[in-house]
């Protein structure tokens, strides 16, 4: 694992676009001393701009009920992590909008790891992720660790998937294909390829970090015989994965904090429709948002 860690280290360590940055150790001094470390990902870290689009940060805190001050939301967020927050800064004269996941450290370490059956937390973070913040150089090479192993996690998952010969592009297109599978909202077919050939060097990388140099361009597919368990194991995990993405979307009712001003924006972002809340109305989400719905549809801000 030692050429890995040596790659993830030097990759969670690459500097961002300032708003980021400053976002990261904004979410650091909102969640307080119990923040562990910050890490950023996704569309944004890949095209390198905010423009038009969401941040998505994941905080790694100490424990829940030290991180949040609503004591039933900190005990859904243990019992069924993470909790979503829905967060907005100036910077630069422009409002910077983010979606912010919190999880507990000890959870990021058990789920990136081949110990956790449900495939959300390895397969988003096999990706190319950035630590914006870490409390403490011991924090940062256990959360380097963590992606790490969410890279072999993935890579060990796919392998069986893939027929005797395969390439590292053919590899993380299946395991992509495969992870969205298992979420309430697949991803467009087309999405996997797009994202591994976006980095394509990376796939290479990784991979060969892992499984070694392949023989051409070609490995040899050394779990083929567990082809039809592995196949088993995925349909499970299609499942398992849209029943738990039910339960957070429920959950989210209740704890996503902001998640009104975030839906706004989204439906004014995609229709043009704008919406001006008040106070009042940002206290009572659920009420708010059946109040808003025959409005949305009459002036086709929803679809």
């Amino acid at each position: 694992m030692s050429a890995l860690r040596d790659l993830i280290a030097k990759e969670s360590g690459q500097p961002t676009f300032p708003a980021a940055h400053v976002f990261a150790q904004g979410l650091a001094k909102t969640y307080g001393p119990a923040t562990a470390a910050v890490l950023f990902y996704g569309s944004c870290l890949r095209k390198a701009t905010d423009e038009g689009l969401l941040l998505d940060f994941y905080v790694l805190v100490d424990a829940m009920s030290a991180a949040i001050r609503n004591p039933v939301a900190a005990a859904f967020g243990a019992l069924l992590p993470p909790n979503v927050y829905y967060h907005e800064i100036t910077f630069e004269n422009r409002v910077v909008r983010a979606k912010v996941a919190v999880m507990p450290m000890s959870r990021f370490l058990r789920d990136t790891s081949p110990k956790c059956f449900a495939s959300s937390t390895w397969a988003r973070f096999s990706q190319t992720t950035l630590i914006l913040y870490a409390r403490n150089d011991v924090i940062r090479g256990r959360v380097q660790d963590g992606l790490a192993q969410a890279v072999e996690t993935m890579i060990a998952r796919a392998q069986p998937l893939m027929p005797q010969r395969y390439t590292a592009r053919d590899l993380w297109i299946g395991a992509l294909n495969a992870t969205y599978g298992a979420e309430l909202r697949p991803e467009s077919s087309g999405k996997a390829a797009e994202l591994v050939d976006g980095d394509l060097a990376r796939t290479l990388a990784v991979t060969q970090a892992v499984l070694g140099p392949p023989v051409g361009d070609t490995y040899i597919n050394t779990m083929f015989d567990q082809a039809a368990s592995a196949q088993r194991a995925w349909a499970i995990r299609r499942v398992q994965g849209k029943a738990l993405n039910i339960l957070r979307l429920i959950k989210a009712a209740f704890t996503f904090q902001g998640g009104l001003d975030y839906a706004v924006w989204k439906i004014e972002r995609h229709s043009g429709v704008k919406l001006e809340l008040s106070e009042s109305e940002r206290r009572r989400p659920l009420l708010t948002g059946l109040k808003l719905l025959p409005q949305l549809l009459k002036r086709g801000g929803i679809k």
